[in-house]
């Protein structure tokens, strides 16, 4: 109870106040009723009591009350009721005082979380902003006792302290009043007659309270202004100067009892009218009280007003923010809302902005919008698009500042400017009902801090309103933010998927997604990028607007490279995409002085599969830089939107592009070892025709030799001759030849032969301008056969151009392969050592020789020397070549070489030649084959091989001449390998020399003849109408003969033997035994013949003589 020092002081206050009432009336603008009742004064005794009782007497004199009682005297209240000439009091009973506290008692344990956010309460757990942990107890205590307790927990210092306090009595008494009204009830206001309506909606009244709310509490003046303390003034508040308003409904209809108070627009919710038990005596029941007043047991009607006790205390409305966020209508939209930072045209607060109409779209209302475009909305980049959504139901104030409370506005129609400008027509054709552009609210009057919610089943948007009207909202829609917010970090949003650009230009986006990122990132680049590194880089960007994407000679960085290279001109519709297609990109480089960066397109074709079916598309059937699309495409605008499942990386350099293909690690070992490693990384716009490891082992002893140090300079012109100096792509290359200038300064020719899948091959240019234009060809290198381009691994892309795979290797016309150049890339030493010793280092050196070279070594006659032209034009008989035409008809001689290795030459007795120079000339001329004959045979040599080689076929050397034993011949072994021996020598299993097994080869630079012109020939031949023979190599017999023949012959080379061969010395009997055998039996017939005449002659003398002596009779004979 109170103390009898405070009683008497009220009762003197209220006694005092009689003669300085003031009735504050509701505002002029509202239609609220308003009552300012006056009591007349009575003398009869009983009315002494009433007529004597205040509002505050009243409260005191009811036993429920002492909490509402306390909570006024904190809040340093009970003065400005006391001034209060007319006032209307919901008293919640200590029940309801109790059990609400209990509702909203808080967590010590959670900070920031409580209902007093509109009013902005200092303490971060306070309930209504004044509700500490302790609950109503501490407001039951002196203000100064709590002082002093709090002042020794805390350690806080008293002017904090206090100011603090200072801070929960204003919010305690924002919310005491919104317990009271400036005005007295009537009785009528809570009882239901039977001559009224008895529909619900037409016995809910609004009333007016004293309840102005504001964000914070105002400063007081320095010095305190006249009138009643803490009184609101008018033009206060977050409701364009009007009182939050509260509604009741009366008792007596069915299912009310004795009415209730803070019910919404239909009547339900609120708290109950006490039902008086606990006044001291009952208010209402005296003579003189007329029967309405009787019926509201519960209220109590006093000299300065009515107090009308409740069962429950009334909860302040909450900010609209607050009202979105618990609404369960609205929990879609409080999902999309970003409360701390409304977009542009909303209010910079949905608490704390002053007078705000809110017709609020319900969770239904957004089922307007697709899956793609809710994907958006929702996403972090929605907001923009949440904007201007929630902009057209907003209304930043009605009239001058005023809220769109229903019953505030007319029946007629009225325009109202939502925030985004449009206009809306706003009409309440009935009480409770209210409608918007033609669509009716499903619940109207939401109160709130700082406005009304009307909540509406559909959005108020323009007819021409598109969510998704950039590719970039598209794209966010799709779950590509991060690949947005790159984007946008590179300064290339607006130029390629902003609003700007919507109807400018059109373009091909492919973007990963969110979750196709994130794997690469947990995988750390292992799905097609490096992602770290590219974030690294984002994050790097200290001025983006410094990249340029308009000179396409400079260069972006790095991060804005990458995604361009995700972006192609124009629109690429399914229908029009093919295996195989390079696509150029928006990324241009100075690497590609200017170009496109290309991208390649693959294709796997399905039977039955129809590409303009859109919803196939996405099904792994075709794939951008080894990319898979994903879903299918969108369409946006002019551009259309691509999903694929890994971030593209542009092409790296040549080297590492060219690293990850195996068959060219010869190539990329012969890069490094020239030093041309930086020179082919950097050099822009560069078309690379890379051989196969294939292709330099069919170099043999010549790739060997590049690789020394002695043979850099021509392994880098080698090199420098397979890069064409600008980007040549298989599909920019038109049916015919064309040449094209390379990094070595010389010409290659491209040719494309016809037909649907046309060939693409590469060779040397011709010796002779002009006659690369001719169906017939004389390639400056010698080399008859092309390189291929193989189809299957064309088109490799790399950061400066493209790298093509070729199967053989083009050797520039410039690089002069010489037999001694052979010889040291077989790092066999005797051979060579030999040959200079005897002479013959003319033929290494791969010159024409002296007229004392030539004698030195025996060869008169035989090949022409550098003294041949002086001999011609002084008359003499010019040396003529073996098929009869003359030197200046000759291309000029090579020569190739059998060399035997090292260890074959240890076998033998280098003493005895060394001695013996004619032996020693001997041995080598063995080993010597003049390029010269090559006549001989039709057949062109294997590839990087000096000759032709065929199962016995014959080549003469330099020994042919001066023995009869001086050809050589080669024969197959069965295991692709090849024996050469001295033709007709007959070995008897023991001699050594006579054979050795070929091993590597290597073919020397060819020689040119020096005069003729090789294309007068063939038309020549074509005159005499001689038939064409074709190779299967598809060159013409006819013009291989003429070019081997007569424009040049091979350079020669060197074959690697395992043996040396021994010039073949037949034995005295192989010379002389068929003379010796001739005469032997010649002698033989002569004995013979003698012994015979002689026997003839002797048995003919015996037979003469035995006839010269006559006939003499037998000794019988006589006697008889």
């Amino acid at each position: 109870m109170w103390s009898s020092t405070l009683l008497i002081s009220v009762l003197l206050a209220a006694r005092g106040g009689l003669s300085a009432q003031l009735a504050f009336g509701v505002d002029a603008s509202s239609s609220s009723p308003q009552y300012i009742t006056s009591i007349p004064v009575q003398t009869q005794d009983d009315d002494i009591s009433i007529n004597a009782e205040t509002i505050v007497s009243a409260l005191s004199a009811s036993s429920e009350h002492t909490i509402f009682l306390h909570l006024l005297q904190r809040s340093k209240s009970v003065p400005m009721l006391a001034h209060i000439g007319n006032a209307t009091v919901f008293a919640p009973t200590d029940q309801a005082w109790t059990e609400w506290a209990d509702r909203h008692h808080p967590d010590p344990d959670t900070e920031g979380i409580t209902r007093s956010t509109h009013f902005g309460a200092e303490g971060g757990i306070l309930a209504g902003g004044w509700l500490g942990p302790e609950g109503l107890n501490e407001w039951l205590r002196d203000e100064e006792d709590v002082l002093r307790v709090r002042m020794a927990q805390s350690g806080i210092t008293e002017e904090e302290e206090r100011r603090t306090l200072d801070n929960q009595n204003w919010a305690l008494r924002q919310h005491l009043l919104y317990h009271m009204l400036n005005y007295t009830l009537p009785p009528a206001s809570f009882v239901y007659t039977p001559n009224s309506s008895a529909n619900t909606r037409n016995n809910i009244s609004i009333q007016t309270t004293l309840l102005y709310p504001q964000d914070k509490e105002p400063i007081l003046p320095p010095e305190p202004e006249p009138g009643p303390p803490w009184l609101p003034r008018g033009g206060e508040g977050l409701l364009g100067g009007h009182g939050q308003r509260v509604r009741l409904i009366k008792g007596g209809l069915e299912g009310e009892d004795r009415g209730r108070v803070g019910v919404d627009w239909e009547g339900n919710g609120g708290v109950a009218v006490w039902d008086g038990k606990g006044w001291e005596r009952k208010g209402n029941d005296t003579e003189h009280a007329d029967k309405q007043k009787k019926q509201v047991v519960g209220a109590k009607w006093v000299r300065n007003g009515v107090v009308v006790g409740v069962e429950g205390v009334l909860d302040m409305p909450m900010s609209i923010e607050e009202t979105i966020r618990t609404h369960p209508s609205l929990s879609y939209l409080s999902r999309l809302l970003p409360f701390d930072s409304p977009p542009s045209p909303l209010p910079s607060s949905f608490a704390t902005t002053p007078h705000l109409t809110v017709f609020a779209p319900s969770n239904e209302a957004f089922d307007t919008f697709d899956d793609i475009e809710k994907g958006y909305l929702e996403g972090p980049y929605g907001e923009e698009g949440v904007g201007r959504i929630v902009a057209e139901s907003v209304i930043m104030g009605v009239g001058k500042g005023r809220v769109g409370w229903s019953d505030t506005l007319s029946s007629k129609t009225s325009s109202l400017e939502s925030a985004s400008g449009d206009e809306l027509e706003v009409r309440v054709p009935d009480q409770g009902k209210l409608t918007v552009n033609g669509t009716e609210a499903e619940t109207i009057d939401i109160y709130a801090s700082n406005g009304v919610i009307h909540i509406i089943p559909s959005l108020l948007l323009p007819e021409n309103f598109t969510l998704l009207n950039s590719a970039e909202k598209m794209l966010l829609s799709l779950n590509a933010t991060r690949f947005v917010s790159l984007l946008r970090t590179a300064n290339l949003s607006n130029t390629y998927i902003g609003e700007d650009n919507r109807q400018k230009e059109a373009y091909t986006i492919l973007a990963p997604t969110d979750d196709v990122l994130e794997k690469m990132d947990r995988w750390a680049g292992g799905y097609g990028g490096v992602l770290p590194e590219l974030w690294a880089a984002a994050a790097a960007e200290v001025n983006p607007l410094a990249i340029s994407t308009i000179d396409p000679y400079k260069d972006a960085s790095p991060i804005a490279a990458l995604l361009q290279y995700h972006i192609l001109p124009g629109r690429l519709l399914p229908e029009d995409i093919k295996d195989g297609l390079l696509l150029g990109t928006e990324l241009r480089t100075s690497s590609l002085s200017g170009g496109r960066q290309r991208l390649k397109v693959e294709v796997t074709e399905r039977p039955g599969r129809d590409r303009s079916d859109w919803e196939t598309i996405g099904e792994g059937e075709v794939r951008f830089g080894g990319a898979t699309v994903i879903g299918k495409p969108v369409k946006t605008g002019k551009s259309i939107i691509y999903l694929i499942s890994s971030l593209l990386s542009p092409p790296d350099d040549v080297l590492q592009t060219a690293v990850s293909d195996l068959q060219l690690s010869t190539f990329i070992a012969a890069v490094y070892a020239a030093e041309l490693e930086k020179a082919l990384k950097h050099t822009p716009a560069t078309t690379y025709f890379m051989p196969r490891n294939r292709a330099f082992g069919q170099l043999g002893l010549t790739m060997k030799y590049l690789l020394l140090p002695d043979g850099k300079d021509d392994l880098r012109k080698v090199i420098k001759y397979h890069a064409v100096n600008e980007v040549v792509y298989t599909d920019d290359i038109d049916v015919g030849k064309k040449a094209y200038k390379t990094l070595e300064g010389g010409e290659v020719v491209i040719e494309r032969t016809k037909g649907k899948n046309g060939s693409i091959y590469l060779r040397s240019p011709t010796r002779w301008e002009g006659f690369d234009s001719s169906d017939h060809t004389l390639p400056a290198n010698g080399e008859l056969r092309p390189a291929r381009v193989s189809m299957e691994d064309a088109n490799a892309l790399t950061n400066t151009g493209v790298i093509h795979t070729v199967d053989s290797v083009i050797m520039p016309a410039d690089v002069k392969i010489t037999l001694g150049k052979l010889l040291r890339g077989s790092k066999q030493s005797t051979m060579a050592d030999l040959m200079v010793r005897a002479g013959l280092g003319w033929i290494l050196e791969g010159r024409e020789p002296s007229d004392r070279e030539v004698q030195r070594v025996q060869l008169d006659g035989r090949i022409s020397t550098l003294n041949d032209g002086e001999k011609r034009g002084q008359g003499q008989q010019p040396i003529t070549g073996d098929d009869g035409r003359k030197a200046d008809q000759l291309a000029y001689p090579s020569y190739t070489l059998l060399c035997p290795s090292d260890k074959a030459f240890s076998r033998l007795n280098l003493t005895h030649y060394l001695q013996d120079q004619e032996a020693l000339i001997n041995l080598l001329k063995l080993h010597i084959i003049p390029s010269v004959n090559q006549s001989s045979t039709s057949a062109q040599p294997r590839d990087g091989l000096p000759l032709s080689m065929d199962d016995d076929l014959v080549y003469s050397t330099l020994l042919s001449g001066g023995s009869k034993y001086g050809d050589v011949a080669f024969r197959a072994t069965g295991d692709n390998s090849f024996i050469v021996g001295i033709r007709g020598a007959r070995g008897n299993g023991n001699r050594e020399g006579d054979s050795a097994r070929v091993g590597q080869g290597g073919r020397a630079s060819v020689r040119w003849k020096s005069r003729s012109n090789p294309r007068a020939e063939m038309e020549k031949r074509k005159m005499k109408k001689k038939p064409v023979q074709h190779d299967d190599e598809g060159e013409s017999a006819d013009e291989g003969r003429l070019l081997w023949e007569g424009g040049m012959t091979l350079g020669g080379g060197v074959l690697m033997i395992d043996s040396v061969l021994i010039p073949y010395q037949s034995s005295w009997f192989s010379r002389w035994g068929w003379l010796v055998l001739t005469l032997s039996g010649i002698g033989v017939v002569l004995l013979i013949a003698i012994i015979s005449v002689v026997w003839w002659y002797i048995t003919r003398e015996k037979k003469e003589e035995e006839d010269g002596a006559g006939y003499e009779p037998l000794e019988g004979e006589v006697d008889e």
